[in-house]
């Protein structure tokens, strides 16, 4: 990722608090002067770039790199060759790496301040002066916009739903009527709030399907960041609730009536059926299923593609399909893999006993 204005490496260095070290030879004196221009992976990285090394495995790698320099947690052993550039010491990689990319990370070019011409706002809707309301956006009857949210291009607010303060809601976002986004929420492209719940009955004369209505709504809380094209539902009776501070990833489905708890983390093509209830502090891997109905605890975490049927209790890590405790999980995929060879060894064994 290069940036043509550049950051110094004494900046970079005193940004993170840095300690530094110096390759064999280096005249210090040109620190002030050095220029980096861009941020890559290691293995990516030319002679104008920083890198960052916050995992031991990856220090090795850190040996054969072009990379100007590189920024490494304080835990990370590196050999000589590895010290052949400027070496950034910090606490953690991954939190200073966070820190420099804001730094060097270009402007997103914004809607201006105001209602942009081609949007339709209904007359009882509630704007704050400071919101920026983008090209597109339908704004419905007695739905609020808060200080300094942005809705970008195409972007549809439903009558009586609510956007807090310091929002942004990017292209194409749908927030349907009545549902409650706080303060500091991220919609990326496509993201559904408030769609119907997926409920369905055989009709009363049996020669069809009945839709059940879903009359509540949904509510996510602040500093909430949901991926593109993401959908939440509206709860049957009720909210659908999304606690502060979670963090959902693309392409995942939060069925009705769902209760997803603080600082949850959601990798992508994870769908949560409906009145599920998930803690605090979760971490789930990406494509999770997770049935109806389940209580998961606080703090658990759920290993990639784990298919959810029954309740997981606080801290437990659990993994496989259906899921269990991840210990369980890897010796049954461990005992199956050996399947192949018992097979081989009991064939002739087999055919003995046939044989008699």
């Amino acid at each position: 990722m290069a940036d043509s204005g550049g950051r110094t490496l004494l900046e970079l260095a005193t940004l993170v608090g840095a300690t530094i070290e110096w390759p064999i030879g280096c005249d210090e004196a040109k620190l002030g002067q050095t220029v980096v221009l861009g941020l890559e992976t290691v293995d990516r990285a030319n002679e104008c770039d920083l890198t960052f090394v916050g995992n031991a495995k990856y220090a090795r790698h850190l040996d054969s790199s072009r990379a100007l320099a590189a920024v490494v947690s304080a835990d990370i052993p590196l050999g000589d060759a590895a010290r052949a550039r400027v070496i950034l010491r910090v606490k953690s990689a991954d939190h200073a790496m966070m820190a420099i990319l804001e730094r060097f990370a270009p402007p997103i070019d914004l809607p201006p301040i105001g209602i942009d011409l081609s949007a339709r706002v209904a007359n009882s809707a509630s704007i704050d002066p400071s919101a920026r309301i983008g090209p597109g956006v339908f704004v419905g009857a007695n739905a609020s916009i808060g200080a300094r949210t942005t809705l970008f291009a195409g972007v549809s607010i439903y009558e009586r739903a609510s956007v807090g303060a310091d929002c942004v809601l990017h292209t194409q976002v749908s927030v349907r009527e009545r549902c409650v986004l706080g303060n500091r929420v991220i919609l990326a492209a496509g993201v559904a709030v408030g769609t119907d719940g997926f409920g369905y009955r055989p009709s009363a004369d049996g020669r069809g399907i009945a839709k059940i209505p879903h009359i509540g709504h949904v509510v996510i809380e602040d500093d909430v960041e949901i991926g593109a094209n993401s959908c939440v539902d509206r709860g049957k009776f009720g909210a659908t609730r999304i606690g502060a501070g979670s963090k959902i990833d693309n392409l995942c489905q939060i069925g009705h009536n769902v209760e997803i708890g603080r600082c949850v983390v959601m990798s992508g093509l994870t769908g949560v059926a409906g009145s599920t209830k998930i803690g605090d502090g979760c971490r789930i891997g990406g494509g999770c299923g997770i049935a109806d109905h389940l209580v998961i605890g606080r703090g658990v975490n759920l290993a990639a593609r784990s298919g959810v049927m029954s309740d997981i209790p606080d801290g437990a890590t659990w993994g496989g399909f259906p899921a269990q405790e991840l210990r369980n999980a890897l010796r049954e995929i461990a005992l199956i893999r050996k399947l192949p060879e018992w097979h081989r060894l009991l064939n002739p064994l087999l055919d003995q006993t046939k044989a008699r």
